[in-house]
């Protein structure tokens, strides 16, 4: 099986990263190797050391004008629904005044229920056995 060395969620791979360029900045440095060889590593780094928080950040932002926008939809539902109530109900209220509004046009014909397209399925159980009845 292939190493899985990059963890996954942002925040161990933050911390993974950053202990992983300290120890390989040491072993550079204790076997002699050129440290301006890392440099694109460290760049690489600082890069995400600055984008992770901010992404967090923007996350947060995002979360909180959700839970706004969440809050004010249904502030506006609690409202509309009395509203579109008295209209349902309201004599003088036409289909057609139903249908500019967008709320239910009620359906006085009784539309027939639909031909089944496969046969109706059985569960039975029987002394604690449940046996499937398939088509």
């Amino acid at each position: 099986m292939a190493e899985r060395r990059f963890l996954r969620p942002d925040a161990d791979f933050a911390a993974y990263v950053n202990n992983y360029y300290a120890a390989v900045e040491k072993f550079w440095s204790v076997q002699g190797f050129d440290e301006s060889e890392l440099k694109p590593l460290k760049e690489a780094l600082s890069v995400w050391s600055a984008a992770f928080p901010a992404h967090v950040r923007a996350q947060d932002a995002a979360e909180s004008v959700r839970q706004s926008k969440d809050a004010a939809c249904r502030t506006l539902e609690a409202e509309a629904r009395p509203i579109t109530s008295f209209i349902q109900g309201f004599p003088k209220t036409t289909d057609a005044d139903r249908a500019t509004i967008g709320i239910t046009v009620r359906d006085v014909s009784g539309t027939p229920t639909p031909i089944p397209t496969t046969r109706p399925q059985m569960l039975v159980r029987a002394g604690g056995v449940s046996r499937t009845r398939c088509a």
